[in-house]
């Protein structure tokens, strides 16, 4: 597979964006994850990773099961909320109660690391928030992340696992397609992985399909 298959799409993202990248359970979004850190690091793209309860860790510890090549993610720019396990270069850590999550604070931390370049920023594990919180906390969460939409100094990319979500709160889910500029789905079907745009700020990338083997992530 060729870099651009997926350069098409991931850079086809416009600055400003709130990108919905649904995942299931058994697709190994961690490779992904290095997929985006990889193609970006290759473009000069910088990256900033918010780590919430621990998503990151996890991630990271998936890959070196599969013995990917990691420096460039242990030395990611990252933002911890809530969870203990430090992975990366920690530049701030927010809080999590089981009533909310300060975005004020947040915001204060963000700012002062984000480069004057478009940033990729990854989000990790929002689905535990949404599972931990009160479900009127949940409706506030969207509304604030709906906030950061058109905030041209990044593209936020949330992944989301789709099972979950589908399960406990579908009406949730639809919620957040609806507010996200992009919906992405990340699947795994006949030993291959496929990144797939269903809905796209950017007309020209919608419908976009990228197909992967395991070798074609580790080469990249």
């Amino acid at each position: 597979m060729a870099p651009h298959a997926v350069d098409s799409i991931l850079f086809g993202l416009r600055p400003g964006e709130t990108v919905l990248i649904e995942y299931s359970a058994v697709s190994s979004p961690e490779l992904l994850l290095y997929l985006i850190c990889r193609r970006c690091r290759a473009r000069g793209t910088p990256l900033i990773i918010d780590d919430i309860s621990d998503a990151f860790a996890e991630s990271v510890i998936r890959l070196d099961l599969m013995g990917l090549e990691l420096e460039g993610l242990r030395n990611a720019p990252v933002i911890k909320i809530g969870g203990s396990r430090e992975i990366g270069r920690v530049f701030g850590r927010v809080e999590v109660d089981k009533y909310s999550l300060d975005f004020r604070y947040y915001n204060e931390i963000y700012e002062k690391i984000v480069p004057e370049e478009v940033v990729f920023n990854p989000v990790l594990g929002i689905h535990k928030l949404f599972i931990a919180l009160e479900r009127h906390e949940v409706m506030r969460l969207i509304r604030n992340i709906s906030t950061f939409v058109g905030k041209k100094s990044r593209v936020a990319l949330y992944f989301l696992n789709a099972d979950i979500m589908e399960r406990y709160s579908p009406e949730l889910l639809s919620f957040f397609e609806e507010t996200a500029s992009t919906v992405i789905r990340w699947d795994f079907e006949g030993g291959k992985y496929r990144l797939r745009v269903i809905k796209a700020a950017n007309a020209s990338i919608v419908g976009s399909t990228a197909s992967l083997s395991f070798k074609d992530i580790s080469r990249q």
